[in-house]
């Protein structure tokens, strides 16, 4: 999380993330024991569940931050992005994916790590794990079928077992 986060207020009116303690009750009710939590405890009241995402022969990290406002976000590490000649294909290349794939959204960050988003919408009251699960189901499937082609692009391609964090 950012360094320039407010702590979360104790006193005042201030929404809760109710969504972190919905997603990790459900986590434990289906016996999912493969994300570790992590709270920022920041003004969002953001909590991330961390953990790895099979992608054909890759594991990549992969986090569901949930926070008080209506979106939670899953972002998965893909990797870092290639430099010199090889960049000028890499973004028309993802910009390509980002057209033909509606619910995921592929980005390069300011220090070149490759990511894929997926942005799910709720509010606390109406927020169900179970999309979530689905959501991630869907990424799994998806990056089984083209992570491959993205990894071979890559400068290096993501690994969860390489120590990054979100």
């Amino acid at each position: 999380m950012a360094d320039n986060t407010i702590p979360f207020p104790t006193k005042g009116n201030f929404n809760k993330n109710l969504k972190a303690d919905a997603f990790e009750s459900y986590l434990k009710k289906e016996g999912l024991n493969f994300f570790r939590r992590q709270d920022a405890h920041d003004s969002y009241d953001t909590v991330v569940f961390m953990t790895a995402l099979p992608a054909g022969k890759h594991r990549l990290v992969c986090a569901v931050i949930t926070d008080n406002s209506m979106y939670t976000m899953i972002r998965v590490h893909l990797g870092t992005a290639p430099k010199g000649p090889a960049r000028k294909t890499f973004v028309p290349f993802l910009n390509k994916l980002n057209g033909e794939h509606a619910i995921v959204k592929y980005t390069i960050g300011s220090d070149d790590n490759v990511f894929l988003d997926v942005c799910v919408t709720s509010t606390n009251e109406h927020f169900d794990p179970e999309t979530v699960r689905d959501t991630l189901n869907v990424l799994v499937f998806h990056l089984g079928e083209c992570y491959e082609d993205v990894a071979r692009r890559l400068d290096k391609p993501g690994d969860a077992t390489d120590g990054f964090s979100l």
